[in-house]
């Protein structure tokens, strides 16, 4: 195959460890490479997650990380969405029932339900998400106030 033909291909299939950019060329989704999900840093966010997002006309799908012992204010957002953890153990607030998800386990934030999601103390999450889109990823945080993300005692920015 030239490399003529090959630039005007299509992109169908995707390394996520591989969208540190947006590829070059035609691609088959919206494609944000990796970076923070909510605010420009840490300070004007609500969530430390961080990784590449790919969207579809109805799905957007991340491939995810939070680092130990960090996560997300509590928030709502009007579309559905799925969490698969695939390393490590996600802590989740939802709908004020605190839970653990463990890898291969999947959960589910309804439209509309108040949520937060942190990596437990005992190492990173690596989570794979499906959310339709009606909505970005990141919806605001409860109190209004993007003012930075939820640390477990003793870790994040020490004061």
């Amino acid at each position: 195959m030239t490399a003529k033909l090959q630039a005007a291909l299509k992109q169908y299939v995707y390394s996520f460890d591989a969208l540190d950019r947006v590829p070059d060329g035609p691609t088959s989704c919206a494609v944000a490479p990796r970076r923070l999900l909510s605010g420009e840093t840490l300070a004007t966010g609500k969530s430390t997650t961080v990784g590449p997002v790919l969207s579809g006309s109805h799905v957007h799908v991340a491939w995810l990380l939070k680092q130990r012992g960090t996560g997300s204010k509590l928030h709502t957002h009007p579309n559905e969405q799925f969490n698969i953890v695939l390393e490590g153990t996600m802590l989740a607030d939802i709908d004020g029932q605190h839970v653990q998800v463990p890898p291969r386990h999947a959960i589910h934030m309804p439209t509309g339900v108040v949520h937060a999601t942190m990596a437990s103390g005992e190492g990173d999450v690596l989570f794979f998400v499906a959310k339709d889109t009606r909505h970005g990823l990141a919806g605001p945080p409860i109190d209004g106030i993007e003012d930075g993300p939820r640390f477990l005692p003793g870790f994040g920015p020490q004061r």
